[in-house]
């Protein structure tokens, strides 16, 4: 008898050459065996009489098959065959196959699938013996399971051997912690009947019942590991408490916070008092004021006598973030450390405790600089990896984590309770919900004619491309380059300036450029001198161009709606009125109703929703940033499913274990607990 973690090696009919292919994949076990699961299903279970068949109608029957004859046509051996019912007979072909010649018996009778073509012949049916009577049949006759061919193990001998497997499958006492007894879920099925189903299905809706089974399990698996690091950081009392100042909000801050923001910053500076780090996310949208929030907890952090660390992903928002925390911080010590810094010693790092904000390598400064805070902005541009060394510190810090990006709250609140979230629900007075179109192709002159009469004043536009040089891929060689675009834009507004008798300074920003010729260009936009810039999405991560009012995005479906919501945000945000204009190459359906549903809702949590359905949220837990790829059953849309794992865990005993292993082993708990 098998359990789940027999050696692959031990089960019957695998042998040394099929061993090294189920290692490639990482098969290993008989628990390995049962998870790689059906691509799709080939539904043979149309039991029919021969005098029933139709042509291009995929059936099965049973009939006894005459004596295979061979021969060759054209190089290609053709094997042919009658079979015969009660009702009549069909003739039967095969080409180049090697092994029905030896394995169909005259006289004995099979189930036979496939398809009559129009000349009254079945060609490469699929045909299996049936012994004794008795219809249990793999391959015919039913529904019967395709697997992914990248095994590189043929289709029947893989179903051979988890045929065989199955029927010696036994709960062991280490496997019964995956069961969930029928008082606590009365209608899920068993583990080991959700497997067999999913592999030998009887009906289409036991195969929806079984990947509903393991979608459960797989939801268990990642509120299990939710809750034991929420358990570990309740554990936690390393942290150093910070002492709070008055008044709370600095007189230094030249505005009035909103009150949601005001709230964020009673729920972080509570958690920042006590000796247990603080694991929260801030929620904002783009331009609610998330970074004033998040410097006055490092005011504090820093008056307390701690260092804090504010961490961007990139040294253009590093830079940008250093300059407005010290306009509205001006007695606070500020040092800026990106990966074009002039090196900080470490021992400069003990002396008076200051405001670290930095790149990536500010991480690598962590341990010399001791922070009893760190900040990590735009959480969906970090690799957790890199968030995970702040936990690995003697001293645990504080951890604020911000994004504009949000998870829908109900995932949050579900599956990732290991966190503690604050929301900034409202953008600050003045600011104006950008208008955003999905413009077509036709209408681009004239979007470019309506750009430059509204670029009057200290007006920017702003026109975005996915790449910076022309893409040799014969899938991207329509889409927009900056270079390209630069031209274009050039050539079109020169014209336009004669037409309406002014003269658009056009400027070009893009990642590879020198840093000194970014800077100049960054320098010209904040100075009011340039009118059109046409750049990549360096722009997407907190730039702040007050002047900015227009952004027209070329390519849009290549940008996901985080991105698209970003990048949006960078205009409007000094009051005025923001305008977006969506450009698009593809005419797929599905992409147009995305840009539409995206042209028509500002809320950054909504679109989050929307994004959710179509891409994932990104693995919170490992170090994925694009989508769920771990999961096989779940779907994060399932929000009903989602409520029911909710309810099903908090009746679980405590010895219940997953038979899905977790995304993030309990050891790895600590590192990656934000």
């Amino acid at each position: 008898m098998y359990s789940l973690s027999t050696p692959i090696d031990t089960i019957e009919g695998i042998g040394p050459k099929l061993l090294e292919k189920f290692a490639e994949k990482g098969i290993h076990t008989f628990k390995d065996l049962l998870l790689f699961l059906p691509l799709r299903y080939s539904d043979r279970s149309n039991i029919v009489q021969i005098k029933d068949l139709e042509p291009n109608k995929l059936v099965s029957f049973s009939a006894k098959v005459s004596t295979v004859k061979s021969f060759y046509k054209n190089r290609r051996k053709i094997d042919s065959a009658a079979a015969i019912d009660a009702t009549g007979k069909v003739k039967l072909m095969w080409f180049n196959n090697k092994f029905i010649s030896q394995t169909v018996k005259p006289d004995s009778t099979y189930m036979i699938s496939g398809k009559l073509n129009d000349r009254g012949t079945i060609v490469q049916p699929t045909i299996e013996k049936i012994a004794d009577g008795a219809v249990d049949t793999i391959h015919t006759g039913r529904l019967v399971p395709i697997y992914s061919s990248t095994l590189a193990i043929q289709q029947g001998t893989l179903r051979r051997i988890l045929k065989k497997a199955l029927a010696k499958y036994q709960l062991s006492d280490r496997d019964s912690f995956f069961e969930i007894s029928n008082d606590i879920a009365p209608n899920l099925p068993l583990i080991k009947e959700a497997l067999t189903q999913l592999h030998f299905p009887d009906t289409e809706e036991q195969i929806i019942k079984a990947r509903e089974r393991l979608a459960i399990e797989e939801l268990l698996s990642l509120i299990k590991v939710s809750e034991q690091i929420k358990t570990y950081w309740k554990q936690l009392e390393n942290a150093q408490a910070i002492n709070m100042q008055e008044p709370q909000i600095p007189h230094s801050v030249p505005f009035e916070l909103t009150q949601a923001q005001k709230t964020c910053v009673n729920e972080i500076l509570a958690d920042i008092a006590t000796t247990s780090p603080m694991n929260r996310v801030l929620i904002g949208d783009v331009g609610s004021g998330k970074t004033v929030v998040a410097g006055i907890a490092a005011y504090h952090t820093i008056q307390s006598g701690r260092a804090a660390a504010f961490i961007a992903p990139t040294k253009i928002l590093a830079e940008q973030h250093a300059q407005t925390l010290r306009s509205i911080f001006p007695d606070l010590e500020i040092k800026l450390l990106t990966g074009k810094t002039p090196k900080i010693e470490d021992t400069n790092m003990q002396q008076a405790p200051c405001l670290f904000v930095g790149t990536h390598a500010l991480i690598n400064k962590l341990e010399s600089i001791h922070p009893g805070l760190i900040i990590y902005d735009e959480q969906h541009r970090f690799g957790v990896t890199q968030r995970s060394e702040s936990a690995k510190l003697h001293t645990v810090p504080h951890t604020l984590t911000m994004s504009a990006t949000p998870i829908p709250r109900s995932l949050m609140l579900t599956i990732f309770s290991h966190l503690k979230v604050s929301t900034i629900d409202e953008l600050p007075k003045g600011r104006i919900p950008t208008k955003t179109w999905v413009v077509p192709e036709a209408k681009r002159e004239s979007a470019y004619d309506w750009i430059a009469k509204e670029l009057t004043g200290e007006k920017l536009a702003l026109i975005v491309c996915p790449f910076i040089d022309p893409s040799n891929h014969a899938a991207f060689e329509n889409i927009a380059s900056v270079k390209e675009t630069l031209e274009a834009v050039k050539s079109k507004f020169s014209q336009l300036g004669k037409t309406y008798q002014k003269s658009f300074r056009i400027a070009l920003l893009h990642g590879r450029m020198k840093p000194e010729e970014q800077n100049t260009i960054i320098s010209q936009l904040y100075d009011k001198k340039i009118d059109v810039l046409v750049t990549t999405p360096v722009v997407e991560v907190g730039v702040d161009l007050p002047a900015a009012s227009i952004m027209l995005i070329e390519a849009a479906e290549r940008f996901g709606m985080a991105s698209l919501h970003q990048l949006r945000g960078r205009v409007g945000r000094a009051g005025q009125q923001g305008y977006c204009l969506l450009f698009s190459t593809s005419n797929s359906p599905v992409v147009k109703q995305r840009l539409e549903q995206f042209s028509k809702e500002n809320n950054g949590l909504k679109l989050a929703e929307i994004d959710l359905q179509a891409r994932g949220s990104g693995d919170i837990f490992g170090v994925q940033q694009s989508g769920f790829g771990n999961l096989q059953f779940a779907s994060w849309t399932n929000l009903e499913l989602i409520g029911q794992a909710k309810k099903i865990y908090e009746k679980l005993p405590k010895s219940w274990e997953p038979f899905i292993t977790p995304i993030v082993q309990e050891q790895d708990i600590k590192p990656l607990a934000n």
